[in-house]
């Protein structure tokens, strides 16, 4: 049975809302390279319990893929989303080729062991259509910026102990797995000294309410693509100038890839 302080835990967060300013924070610059492509099906990997499939519209359908979607225990149940949820190993997918137009992951890189970190990347390119979209803390700068938070806590949250303990990618080593699906391209985001100012606020007892009524209402901004929900949140990643805090890839899959593919299936 759930301990006491996971029910609590619940339901203080359906009441001041699920979502963290960090997760939007995020979120929002991978939001607009999915929103260039119109519509379609959309993996999003690594999710946790809610992804970015409530902040999109109903042109996107969307499949989300983790190990869990309690975020390590601290639901009862899991909160509602419009997404398809699958139970499976990023690093063996059960989906074909070529199944989603458009495959995301945010923050799942560095979650993952860094000699399993290829063979995932090289996954989320093999079920990906068009576009793949991986954004990650990656560098040397991100790293201390993550000793630092670690530093600053009194009860640092199990991630960021993993993180730092596992360590971190450099960009190139989410750029290299990708190149052999197609074009490559990366941009830093957000810089180091405003995610360790974000996570202060959001990890102190007494910024949790104030920052998830926050959340909610740029979240909801986000959804209808208000101009002023990406300058809010833009300034609350402290802008995009390198060294960034994450790197955001993007591999546009070879158009040759799948004409081989068709030209097969016709023959």
């Amino acid at each position: 049975m759930p301990a006491p302080r996971t029910y609590l835990t619940t339901i203080a967060r359906r009441l001041v809302g699920a979502r963290r300013l960090d997760e939007l924070v995020r979120a929002e610059p991978v939001l607009r390279l999915v929103r260039e492509l119109g519509g379609g099906t959309l993996l999003d990997a690594g999710s946790g319990s809610l992804g970015i499939a409530d902040l999109l519209d109903e042109r996107w359908r969307v499949t989300a893929v983790d190990r869990a979607f309690d975020d390590d225990g601290a639901w009862v149940r899991p909160p509602r989303t419009r997404a398809h949820r699958v139970v499976a190993d990023v690093c063996a997918l059960p989906f074909p080729d070529g199944a989603f137009d458009v495959v995301v992951a945010i923050d799942l890189v560095d979650r993952l062991a860094p000699g399993r970190r290829g063979d995932a990347l090289r996954e989320l390119g093999r079920v990906a259509r068009r576009r793949v979209i991986v954004s990650s803390p990656a560098g040397p700068a991100a790293l201390e910026a993550d000793r630092r938070l670690l530093e600053s806590l009194r009860r640092p949250p199990r991630w960021l102990v993993e993180r730092v303990g596992a360590g971190l990618p450099y960009p190139a080593d989410l750029e290299v797995p990708l190149r052999a699906w197609g074009l490559v391209r990366s941009f830093p985001s957000g810089s180091p000294e405003a995610h360790v100012r974000l996570a202060r606020r959001e990890l102190r007892p007494a910024g949790v309410v104030p920052s998830r009524l926050a959340a909610r209402a740029l979240a909801r901004g986000l959804r209808d693509e208000r101009p002023w929900a990406r300058r809010a949140l833009r300034r609350l990643r402290g802008g995009d100038a390198a060294p960034g805090y994450r790197t955001v890839v993007v591999a546009e899959i070879a158009a040759s890839r799948w004409a081989s593919s068709s030209s097969v299936s016709a023959a």
